[in-house]
């Protein structure tokens, strides 16, 4: 119901009831009465009902109820002081009934909420107990179907607090079997020849940081006596109060039979080098004989120009064959170590001397054109001073190969920040991107056509390779793509400038 309607209608029902036993109040009705009518108006109507059903009830007491009656001029002061009463008690009064109204209703409000923040609670706490226990279920079943063994190891009592399944199928021990095995037995089960670095290994792990990870190669010998091959990885697990580490987590892969595979493939290397050198030196054995016979026949004379013409087939394959031979023999020698450099202060225009001596016939048979660039003053090398030009011999005679007839090639030296740059550049069919970094690799060759024009087996820049590498210095191929020429730039250490720092710039073309 409406509060003024109940306002109303309760200040009504008062005033008919004063009025009604008007004769027993004997013309003093007690108008606090109307008050009766105020708290339910207050109550639901909130302050405004409340002061409306006191203004009214106030109005009806003084025209009905307070001589003169029908009329609001009271002239009695008692009767005045008696409407004032009442009308102040009732505006207090609905004032009052309004704020606890109010608080009332603040306090539902925050036992609503607190009541709905409890159920959220509730069910947040259900939610996060029910996550950790999903989440330890997974880390569970990871834990024991990875295909890593697992363990947690405890430094300070040397044992071990859990492993994995995978761990026990690897090794053959369960956790018991390994708790069991303590001390110098424990320590037992590597290798003899692993055991100092796993003290080394166990000594680091107590002196990691967290998140720093210990990795470690060693053979372990397994519950029905075989030895593995473990790849482990371990870091901190826990800490001692005092910081120390006091518990390690790791995990290890079997690597056995990549361990035996390495093996195979080092033996395999091996017999392969060796067959190369013997190879080589079966294939030069034959080769002095038929070059002195093809210069006694040169000697002789030939009566036939066919003949002639075959004799120099024969003694221009022969020295194919010769170079092809020391190319073989040079990487042999190299990939086992047994080359040996005879290093001395050298110039370098000696170096490009004599490598000219080896390459200019197959640029002018090709019809390059040669470009020299070359410091005006002495620049010295520390190196062997054949072995050098043997390089710059090599990149020249790549150049050339791989230059279309009539191409130009570009040698240039310089010396930079205390190093020797020497630069081999030509306008040749370049080199394919995918090829670059594996350029040097024994054996590598862009492809070619199957009459296999240019020859050669792809030892030369390997060769390259190696020789700068003794030297102590490195190169590099560059190339923008086929069709586009290359470049290769040789970097030798500690050479020594002359005064004169110009430019010789020098043209030889064929």
């Amino acid at each position: 119901m409406n509060s003024y309607v109940l306002a109303v209608l309760g200040t009504s029902a008062v005033s008919l009831i004063l009025t009604f036993l008007g004769p027993v109040f004997e013309g003093s009705p007690p108008l606090l009465l109307f008050l009766t009518a105020v708290m339910p108006a207050a109550w639901n109507g909130g302050l405004a009902a409340g002061f409306f059903a006191t203004a009214l009830s106030t109005f009806v007491g003084a025209y009905f109820l307070v001589e003169p009656e029908f009329s609001l001029d009271v002239a009695v002061a008692a009767e005045r002081l008696r409407l004032l009463l009442l009308f102040s008690v009732g505006m207090l009064l609905s004032l009052v009934i309004d704020r606890l109204k109010k608080a009332e209703a603040q306090a539902a409000k925050a036992a609503l909420d607190r009541d709905r923040e409890l159920k959220t609670e509730i069910i947040e706490h259900w939610e996060t107990e029910q996550k950790l226990r999903d989440e330890e279920i997974f880390a569970h079943k990871v834990l024991m179907s990875s295909l890593n063994g697992l363990y947690i190891y405890d430094i300070r009592t040397g044992t071990d607090i859990f492993i994995n399944a995978q761990y026990t199928r690897l090794t053959g021990y369960t956790l018991d079997d390994l708790n069991a095995i303590r001390g110098r037995a424990f320590f037992a089960l590597f290798h003899p020849d692993d055991q100092e670095r796993i003290a080394a290994h166990m000594e680091n792990l107590a002196r990691i940081a967290d998140g720093e990870v210990e990795e470690i190669e060693y053979r372990f010998k397994t519950a029905d006596g075989r030895w593995i091959w473990c790849l482990s990885r371990d870091s901190v697990f826990s800490r001692d109060p005092d910081g120390g580490v006091r518990q390690c987590i790791g995990a290890f892969l079997d690597i056995t039979e990549r361990k035996q595979a390495e093996q195979a493939l080092r033996e395999s290397d091996r017999r392969k080098d060796e067959f190369l050198a013997m190879l080589g030196h079966e294939l030069r054995n034959p080769l002095a004989p038929i070059r002195n016979a093809v210069k006694v026949m040169k000697k002789i004379g030939l009566p036939h120009p066919k003949l002639s013409w075959a004799g120099d087939v024969i003694d221009r394959q022969v020295n194919q064959l010769a170079n092809l031979v020391d190319d073989l023999l040079d990487v042999t020698r190299i990939v086992q170590g047994k080359i040996t450099l005879h290093k001395t202060e050298v110039e370098m225009d000696k170096v490009i001397d004599l490598a000219l001596e080896t390459s200019r016939p197959m640029i002018e048979a090709r019809h390059h054109e040669l470009n020299l660039s070359l410091p005006e003053g002495p620049l010295w090398l520390n190196g062997d001073t054949m072995r050098l030009a043997q390089v710059v011999g090599n990149l020249l005679n790549n150049a050339a190969k791989y230059t279309p007839e009539g191409g130009t090639i570009w040698l240039s030296a310089v010396c930079r920040d205390g190093d020797a740059m020497i630069s081999v550049r030509d306008t040749g069919e370049g080199i394919p991107k995918n090829l670059l970094p594996k350029l040097f690799n024994l054996f590598t060759q862009a492809e070619r056509t199957l009459d296999r024009a240019q020859g050669g087996l792809g030892l030369g820049l390997t060769i390259v390779q190696k020789i700068v590498e003794l030297h102590g210095g490195w190169v590099e191929a560059k190339s923008e793509g086929l069709g586009k020429g290359s470049e290769f730039i040789v970097c030798l250490p500690a050479c020594k400038a002359g005064m004169d720092v110009g430019r010789r710039v020098q043209s030889a073309p064929s």
